[in-house]
This record gives C-alpha cells, structure tokens and sequence, in this order.
C-alpha cells in the first residue's frame, strides 16, 4: 500500500506539475519589477491662513567624492536631473499637485526669482487631461530652468535648493539630485552621480522644535544610493490599483499622524487582511515595485499548486492535474494578474485552498473522529474565512463550498447508514444463532445479559459516526465563523489609523474598530477606489496599465490567451457530451454517478463565480475562477479523452499535442503583455490606437 502511494505522489505526471509551477514561479518573480524603493516619507505642508512663511524644506548640496590613487578626492558636478517621488497628494482625486524647487548660492539668499525655479506636476490618481506629471509613486522629474547649476569649489554654485508644496499638502518620500561629474577644466564627462545633500534647515511644525523638524526632513534622503529612472516601463512603475493599495500602506506607515483639512484616498474594494499581506511585502522588499506584487506572485504560485492538485483529486489523475497546471500556467493572465500588486490572486489562493481542502473530506470522509482528521476541515474553514477577509465578495464562492461540505456530510451519513446496517444485520443473524444455541443449552440469564461482539460493533458505529459528525460540522463552521471574526480583528488592527483617515474624522475619530471591519467587508460590493476605472470585468482581454516613457511604451495586460479559450470551448462541449450520455442512459447505476461528480463541482464553481463576478467590485478575480473551473473540467475530459483505447484516443492525443503546441507559442507571443516588458510606442500605437 505505501508503495503504490509513493509511486502515486511521484509519478512522471506530478513531476510535470511540480517543474511547471517552479518555472511559473520563477519567471514571474523575474518580471515582477524593480528593487528600487523608497524610504521613511514627510509631509510636506502648503501654506495656511495662519502661516507667516511658506512651510519649506531647504538642502545644502556637497560635492561628491571618489577614489583616486587610493585617497578620498571631492570633484566638481553640474546638476542635470532632481527627481521626486511623491506618495500622497491630499486634495481631492483628480486634482493635480504641484511641487517646487528654488534654487540659492546660499541660505540668506533669496529663493523667489523665477529663473532659478522648476517645478514637478503630480497626478493625483485621475489627472487632467491636458495636463502631464508624474504619478504617485513614480519617480518624476523637475523640469530644470536652463542655467549653471553647479556645485564645485569656486565659481557660479546653487549650492541650496528650497522644497516647497504649492497646492496642497504633500507627502514625499524622496528627493534626490543627479549631477554630471566635470574634469579639471570643469567640463562635462558624461559621467552621472547622486549629489550628496544634507537638510539644512526645515520649517518647525507647532509643537516641533528646529531640530526635531530638521530629523523629520531627512526622511527625504534616505535612499540615495542609486540613481532613480522615470521610465513609465512597468520594472519602475505602478498600475492605478496598486497605487491605491500603496496609499493605504503610506498611511499604515504613517499611524496616527495625520494634517488638517487632509483628503485621504486608499484602497476600498478590497479587505484589510490583503492590504496587510501586501504590506508585509513592502516590508520585506521596501516600497518598491518587488516588494508590493511579491506576495501576489507567490500566491499565484500557490494557486496553481494547490488547482493541480484539486484537480488531481476530482478526477483521480495526475494526468489530470498536470493538464489544469499547463492551462493555468500558460493562460498569460494568470501571469499578469500574478505580478499585480493587489490582493486579488492572494483571495483566489486562499479560496481554491479552501476548496482543495473540503474536497478532500468530501471523497474520503473521516477516517476517525479524532484532531489529525478535523484537520483538512479547519484549514478549509480557515482558507476560506482568509478569502472573504480579502474581498467581501469571496463569500458568494465561500457559500458553493459550504455546499460542497454539506454534500460531503451527506455521504458521510450515507456512509454511517451502510455500516449501520451492516453491522445491524451481522447482529441479527447472530441473535438469531444465539437464541437457538441458548434454547438447546438452557444457558442463564447472565450470559445472555453481556452484549454480544455484532452488538458492541453497532453500538461503536453508532458512536463512531456521531463523533465525526459532530466534530465534522464543529470544525468547519467554528473554523470559518470564528475564524472569519478573529483573522477580521488582527487584520484590521495594523490598518487601523489607515482606516480611519479612510472612513472617520482623524482628528476626532467616532467608528470603533468593528465598525472599520464592517466596512472594510462591505467594500467588496460597494466600494469604489480612485483613479481605478470600473470597466467590464468580463473582459480579460482589457488593458490593465498603460503608460508613456521617453522611448517606449509599456503596456501591462491581463491578456486570456486564445488559445486556453479552446479549453474553455472545450470544457463546454465536453460538459454537454457527458449531459447527454446520462440522459441517454437506460438506467441510473454507479457510471452516472460518477459522471455527475465529475460534472458538479466545475459547474457548481463556475455559477457562484459568476454570481460572485456580478455583484462584486473590481471583479476580474471572480471572472479568473471561472476560467480556473473551466480548467479544471477541460483537464478532466482531455484525460479521459486521451487515455481512451483505439482510433478515438489516439486522435485525442494528437489533438492535445496540438493544442499544447498553440497554447505554449500563443504565450510566447504575449509574454511582453503579461509581463509589461517595453514595447517601441509606434508598435503600441498601432496595437492599441
């Protein structure tokens, strides 16, 4: 037995399965994005009724050095670039910011001539049309006045440079200036560097003393190490719903620090516990384009392990399993949607766990009313209380596995009526013998008095079954009721202050935190998040991010290869095949059944996405689990299909070698799409209009 298990779990098909989903992992972790990230970030406020001053931040530029000869030499630059990343710009959306840098030969100089001023746009979510900037969080550029901007030892020097907002307050991660290094006659080499800068002095907040507001201005440089790029290439840039995941983690960041009269945006679909995974990445990796869709990778990595091996279950194949984990892997959306930093793949990892989970007590039961048993139930419950706490949404799906669990108990009470009868019968017939065997030996009363071995064996099935019922039903529903309100609870906990500045009045805060989780559940049906277009959920072929560099432009897309439709195709075609088998069978025997097993659970999964899709905000993720479904019972049928004997499976084979084929050179084709490599903007033009 152990044997046949281990050649089972190894076979030449789950070995696929395994280097399939480690390609898929590493390929996506490759065009994830850059590791360049940013820092502590400060506010940067504009100036109130009450200001005598235009709150301001003012940098004291020195020269750069390096080695030579092995001694420590300062040298000469001309600034050519200053660039900014802006996380926050707290207006209404739409509405776009503008920074400013002046420049001075020194602090008691004037900062407010015009020629030695340059100023840097900042969309804040839905920009005008007319108008160009950087985006949060993108790196933008100053557009620099034409002048001697130099920094030396002698000579013309702007050696200070003044940071101010002018239209709202502004929250600021990083500033970094970028000078050409001069050769001894002070001429340009072409070689570029970070300029060392220094804060010199900041504007004190009420309350806030000149050197307590100089150590809260030097959160402005403290990444700057290389030299940042605003290529609107996908490796450096976000996507609008990224962007407003990574304003709900500036403000986690941030706590309880808050300005007045402030707007704040973030995100609002989807639930606290995603946005704390996301978090966690940034964390990890910084806030960087890496760190916010590590996570998302990872989980789609995990929802193809754990589809394959779902659908290695329910078809009771690993043949099966590895077809599902082909379709998934090639598909180029899920590739796509893997390396968007948002929580949607990280709630279809954990509802497709769920659902691996609850399968399998669904097709083996309980073996014994005992923990190890109650185990794959309690993670079902858990997984899917994980869902529903990252989309509000997840508990429409979460409602069909609950069904699927229900079915489970049914055969398992199914299961406790044949034993119970069985055993019932044993116990009848050896009454029966008993009683004669007494009758002929005029035995007493005592003996007849001890339960007999067939009795005790009803009396154990009887208790057996009530105990794992009981404990089936308490684990699943005390696993996902309670965990559902305790995983909530922690979630919400570190986004707390975040949630706040979304929902209450920061200065005054009236929402307990119940009320926060409460809204942030509902957000999955009724939330709405800046500058992130509703479009049709429906169609995947839809453009996730497009945006324009000096050269290229990068177009990011959750692309469904066309050929995986034919799978979808496919899976409907082969869906009405088996329908019409049963209904020209003579009779319903065990063949029947098994059919309608086979059939239930895809279609069950698919119309409760569908419901979910429907009534759910931003829904591309509930439209991704019906292609998941579809896959899976397009895995089944090219199964049986391909392993049937003679001409029909033969030509079933070739068939999928075929499709296999398209499906592996379709995804070569749109592998700049899924991953938002650069394409030349005359190409893209003509692409796309």
């Amino acid at each position: 037995m152990n044997n046949k298990e281990k050649h089972h779990k190894f076979s030449i098909f789950f070995r696929i399965t395994l280097f399939i989903a480690f390609a898929f992992l590493v390929i996506g972790l490759a065009c994830l994005g850059s590791f360049r990230g940013t820092g502590d970030a400060y506010e940067l406020k504009v100036k109130g009724e009450n200001d005598a001053e235009t709150p301001a931040v003012v940098f004291r530029l020195s020269r750069p050095t390096e080695t030579v000869d092995g001694q420590e030499e300062q040298i000469n630059v001309r600034i050519v670039a200053v660039y900014a990343n802006v996380s926050a710009a707290y207006q209404d959306a739409g509405e776009n910011a503008v920074l400013r840098i002046d420049w001075a030969s020194s602090a008691s100089s004037s900062f407010n001539v015009s020629s030695r001023r340059a100023e840097l746009t900042v969309e804040n979510f839905t920009a005008a049309a007319e108008t160009e900037g950087a985006s949060l969080y993108d790196w933008g550029a100053f557009s620099l006045p034409s002048g001697n901007w130099r920094v030396t030892n002698s000579g013309t020097s702007y050696s200070y440079v003044q940071l101010t907002a002018q239209t709202c307050n502004m929250l600021v991660s990083e500033i970094v200036f970028v000078g050409e290094k001069l050769d001894s006659d002070n001429e340009g080499t072409g070689e570029l560097c970070v300029v060392p800068a220094s804060v010199y002095s900041a504007t004190p907040l009420i309350g806030q003393s000149q050197e307590e507001a100089d150590a809260a201005a030097a959160a402005l440089l403290d990444r700057q190490s290389t030299i940042p790029t605003a290529s609107g290439y996908r490796f450096f840039s976000y996507s609008a719903g990224e962007r407003t995941v990574l304003s709900t983690i500036s403000e986690m960041r941030q706590g309880s620090v808050y300005g007045e009269g402030n707007v704040y945006e973030g995100e609002r679909v989807y639930g606290s516990l995603g946005v704390d995974i996301l978090a966690l990445g940034t964390l990890i990796f910084g806030m960087s384009p890496f760190g916010l869709r590590f996570f998302p990778m990872l989980a789609a990595f995990g929802a193809l392990l754990v589809g394959a091996d779902f659908v290695r279950r329910y078809a009771g194949s690993d043949k099966a399993g590895m077809i599902f984990a082909v379709l998934f892997a090639l598909s180029s959306f899920t590739l796509a949607l893997g390396g968007l930093g948002t929580p949607l793949m990280i709630g279809v990892f954990f509802l497709l766990l769920s659902l691996d989970l609850c399968h399998r007590f669904y097709a083996r039961g309980m073996k014994k009313p005992d923990f190890a048993s109650c185990l794959p139930l309690i993670g079902a419950g858990l997984s899917a209380a994980c869902a529903v706490c990252v989309h509000g949404a997840f508990v429409i799906p979460v409602a069909g596995i609950a069904l699927l669990f229900a079915a489970g108990m049914v055969r398992q009470y199914s299961a406790r009526r044949y034993y119970l009868d069985k055993a019932i019968a044993e116990a009848e017939t050896e009454e029966q013998a008993g009683s004669t065997t007494q009758a002929a030996s005029g035995a007493g009363e005592d003996a007849a008095a001890e339960l007999s071995p067939a009795k005790r064996k009803v009396a154990e099935v009887v208790s057996e079954y009530r105990y794992k019922n009981a404990a089936a039903i308490a684990s699943f529903a005390a696993s996902f009721l309670l965990g559902a309100l305790i995983i909530a609870l922690l979630a919400v906990i570190p986004a707390y202050f975040a949630y706040v500045k979304l929902y209450d009045d920061p200065a005054a805060p009236a929402l307990n935190v119940f009320t926060l989780m409460w809204k942030a559940f509902a957000g999955g049906f009724v939330g709405v998040n800046a500058g992130v277009g509703t479009g049709s959920a429906w169609n995947l072929f839809s453009v996730l991010s497009r945006t324009d560099g000096a050269a290229y432009s990068a177009v990011w897309g959750a692309f469904v290869n066309p050929v995986s439709l034919l799978a979808v195709a496919f899976a409907i075609g082969y869906f009405i095949w088996r329908v019409v088998c049963i209904a020209r069978a003579g009779e319903w025997g065990k063949a029947e059944r098994r059919i309608v097993r086979e059939l239930a659970i895809p279609l069950g999964g698919a119309l409760v996405s569908v419901i979910a899709a429907l009534a759910a905000k931003e829904a591309a993720g509930f439209v991704m689990l019906v292609y998941l479904f579809a896959f899976a019972l397009a895995a089944s049928g090219a199964r049986n299909l391909t392993e049937a004997e003679g001409a029909a499976g033969k030509t079933a084979r070739v068939a999928a070698w075929v499709v296999f084929g398209l499906l592996a050179a379709m995804f070569v084709l749109y592998f700049v799409f899924a991953t938002g490599l650069p394409l030349p903007a005359a190409l893209v033009t003509r692409l796309f209009g």
